[in-house]
């Protein structure tokens, strides 16, 4: 099992600190965590060779083709391999599904709470992020290659410092990460747009999923108070960079503040956190599982995390000071299902024996390692069965301790149904 970590391309790393597979060991299967280059290192395109992007997509693909060689020497099967990642891990391995050039690497693959049409994993104006880094820099040359030579002069700190471009939305601020590579470029990983290369991707058995509150990640405090009633609706037009009709940012705001009891603080906290969940994941989380269900032909298993407990970090850290709002918003925040797989060292936070967390530890690490193991999650030693889905069967696993339960539908399927209509009469 190869895990790639998150951090929006931008952060993480895949230190045993941050993500020690305890738990996934005691299932009997390999873990291997990896690094990537991040940022301008690991995305700035400029479309030349010198330059041609996605050099942290192919520092994974360099690592899985190494791992592929040389598994076997630990114990390890060549011909049964899982990549899985959270958030931009999740999205890379979605990646990877598509690109040509990961063909045949691995057998299996779990995307956790991202994939590459989220609006924050794809860049598809790298030129004019480049160029903006090279000016904030003090480079005014419009040559990529007077560019590169330019900032290979330039100290690692300096260059990550000025890549951070504050968007009118507070929260996309990160503009290196993969992009579509030219055709003036050699060994392409993104030879096309995600969505051409979804339809010709070699399928394999996929795990996809989301946690139930992925927004709580963008609720901080000053975050909040700009959704007063009166800036509301200027605030969702931020969201998509001012470009969507008055109509379209209307009609948005009616479904997710007109139609409820907004007098009611957690009532309103939910919506702001459902759209900011909807927006940033599971919008466009939809729209990469209709081309899974599409292909029909390997199992797709989707799953929805809700479980709440002293694990969820992610959670924890963004409530730290606002103890009333953790307890009022129930569900996991974006990346706390993390931590019921992997132990965080740096966290001093350990499951109590017989708890529910460590409970749900066992279960998330037996239905991921079964996967891997055999591509069907379900063991005879859990309460509940797992049915993977198709295009005229759509369900999925609410996973909640002892309410986990298989549901039928879409995740989230009324907000799914809402932007599913407005994406096809509207923006598309």
């Amino acid at each position: 099992m190869i895990f790639i970590h998150g951090g929006a391309f931008n952060y993480g790393c895949g230190s045993v600190n941050e993500q020690s597979p305890d738990y996934l060991l005691d299932e009997n299967v390999i873990v291997i965590t990896l690094n990537y280059r991040l940022n301008a290192l690991g995305f700035l395109n400029l479309d030349i060779d010198e330059c041609p992007g996605n050099m942290g997509l192919k520092d994974q693909l360099f690592a899985i083709k190494w791992i592929k060689a040389n598994i076997a020497a630990f114990g390890g099967d060549v011909n049964n391999i899982t990549i899985f990642g959270e958030s931009a891990g999740s999205a890379s391995v979605h990646y990877h599904t598509m690109s040509p050039q990961s063909t045949g690497l691995f057998q299996k693959a779990i995307m956790q709470s991202g994939c590459a049409f989220n609006p924050w994993a794809l860049n598809e104006n790298h030129r004019v992020s480049a160029f903006k880094l090279a000016n904030n820099l003090g480079c005014l040359s419009s040559d990529p290659n007077e560019i590169v030579r330019y900032l290979r002069n330039v100290s690692a700190i300096d260059l990550v410092k000025e890549t951070k471009f504050k968007d009118d939305n507070g929260f996309l601020d990160y503009k290196f990460v993969p992009s579509i590579e030219s055709d003036m470029v050699s060994n392409r990983f993104l030879p096309a747009h995600p969505e051409t290369l979804a339809t010709i991707a070699s399928p394999v058995p996929v795990i996809v999923g989301l946690n139930n509150m992925e927004g709580i990640i963008a609720l901080s405090e000053y975050r909040l108070s700009k959704f007063s009633d009166l800036q509301i609706t200027d605030e969702i037009s931020k969201l998509f960079n001012n470009q969507y009709s008055t109509e379209v940012i209307s009609k948005i705001k009616d479904f997710y503040f007109n139609k409820c009891n907004n007098n009611c603080e957690t009532a309103k906290l939910e919506n702001i956190c459902h759209l900011h969940s909807d927006v940033f994941f599971v919008k466009d989380f939809n729209r990469g599982l209709d081309y899974f269900l599409k292909q029909n032909v390997t199992p797709v298993y989707i799953y929805e995390f809700k479980f709440d407990g002293e694990l969820n970090a992610i959670k924890n850290w963004i409530f730290a000071t606002r103890t009333v709002l953790r307890h009022a918003l129930k569900g996991a925040c974006h990346a706390d299902e993390i931590y019921y797989l992997f132990h965080n060292n740096q966290s001093g936070v350990v499951p109590k024996p017989n708890s529910p967390e460590l409970e749900m530890c066992k279960t998330m690490s037996k239905m991921w390692s079964n996967f891997a193991k055999t591509g069907d999650p379900n063991s005879l030693n859990l309460s509940f069965k797992w049915n993977y889905a198709n295009a005229s069967d759509i369900n999925y696993l609410s996973i909640d301790g002892d309410r986990t339960q298989m549901t039928q539908g879409m995740i989230n399927n009324n907000r799914s149904r809402f932007w599913k209509d407005l994406i096809k009469e509207f923006i598309v």
